[in-house]
């Protein structure tokens, strides 16, 4: 009797931890990851997510946040606009106290706008239009640094180093959002700053985005008789692009956008004369960078053989955002029991007024806009190889 007493007393006890709010059990700090794992741009997602983890595991090996482990939500955004509203919902709905992602441009510009009517903290690593931020602030971010600036120092180094070019005819993938903003409306006015003009500026070649037969697209462009090229086209087609301008011998400079400073583009550019920048050195000499360009190659090797080992700026300030996420919260004094509305607000206030923070190898100041200011690093390739320019 004294046992079922005793039990039957503990009854209520027992039905009031199980409706206790889930805040209120939760033992970690739960960060959204708002990601292209699968879709056109998993790759890029695939590498982000082992950046983010390695920094998640840096913080909480560190002790966490005020004594609390750092706990990641993810969603697949499928790399798709429609889903990546979907994803930012269901982080909303999870509680999650800020939101790392999307990854690139089209997904940001149906994520952002969510995420600030949500009124949570969202942080793209990789999205670089300019004036998306600013479009909807004040609760989004964006670590990556912006296309115009790397733009700009990119032609400008491909002008010094070849002084006597003047057109540049376009290439572009026709379904790549970022790309298509890069060659419609980022480059035009850099190109033109620096005294070159275009060739097709209203009839760019079009690549499609399943093609395999690059030879077309590059006899088109020979025929044109360019002096520099501008190519939009994604990570993966750039690739058999590359490989195809060889062959056909296109020996003029081609620059980019962000994203290409990777070993296998570099091999595939061969003996091209190939452009790109980005905000991010992986062959530094600091000590930190050394030790993520390491883990990340060794975990990229075990988990995603075949692929790309050399951090991208993406990865790079996916693995920022987990620390700068961090030092938001340990500074709010946030803890798992923190009322999400309060620690959203803390963090979002301690973003907009980040300034000289160090992250992988640079300082990171955020500007009015919400968008992060770093250095430029332009490279070339030289016989396959990435060559950062001084």
């Amino acid at each position: 009797m004294n046992f079922r007493r005793t039990l039957l007393a503990s009854v209520p006890a027992l039905l009031a931890a199980s409706v206790l709010p889930a805040r209120a059990q939760q033992q970690t700090i739960k960060i959204g990851v708002n990601v292209e794992r699968t879709g056109v741009a998993q790759s890029y997602g695939q590498h982000m997510m082992i950046a983010a983890q390695i920094a998640l595991e840096e913080v909480n090996n560190a002790g966490g946040v005020n004594g609390a482990r750092l706990e990641f939500v993810v969603e697949d955004n499928r790399s798709s606009p429609e889903q990546a509203v979907i994803a930012t919902r269901n982080l909303d709905r999870a509680g999650v106290f800020a939101m790392l992602g999307p990854i690139q441009t089209s997904q940001c510009r149906t994520a952002f706008p969510a995420a600030n009517r949500a009124s949570f903290t969202a942080i793209s690593p990789g999205s670089a239009a300019p004036g998306l931020t600013a479009q909807n602030r004040p609760w989004t971010f964006r670590i990556a640094a912006i296309d115009s600036m790397i733009v700009d120092e990119v032609v400008a180094n491909l002008r010094r180093a070849n002084p006597n070019v003047k057109t540049v005819a376009i290439a572009v993938d026709t379904r790549d959002a970022y790309n298509q903003f890069l060659v419609k409306t980022v480059a035009p006015p850099i190109v033109e700053k620096h005294g070159l003009r275009f060739l097709n500026r209203e009839q760019p070649v079009e690549i499609a985005p399943d093609a395999t037969d690059f030879s077309v697209f590059v006899t088109r462009l020979k025929a044109m008789n360019p002096d520099v090229l501008l190519l939009g086209a994604g990570f993966e087609p750039a690739h058999g692009f590359l490989r195809e301008a060889n062959r056909q011998k296109l020996n003029v400079p081609i620059f980019a956008g962000q994203g290409y400073v990777t070993a296998s583009i570099a091999t595939a550019a061969g003996e091209l004369q190939l452009w790109a920048g980005q905000p991010f050195d992986p062959d530094s000499i600091d000590r930190r960078v050394q030790v993520f360009t390491g883990e990340f190659k060794r975990r990229v090797e075990k988990e995603l053989p075949g692929q790309y080992t050399t951090p991208t700026y993406i990865d790079a300030g996916a693995f920022e955002t987990v620390h700068v996420i961090a030092d938001g919260l340990r500074r709010a004094g946030v803890t798992p029991a923190t009322d999400p509305k309060v620690a959203r607000e803390a963090l979002r206030a301690f973003l907009t007024n980040l300034r000289g923070y160090q992250g992988l190898g640079n300082i990171l100041n955020i500007n009015s806009e919400g968008d992060a200011v770093k250095a430029t690093m332009v490279y070339r390739t030289r016989g396959g190889k990435w060559a950062k320019q001084a």
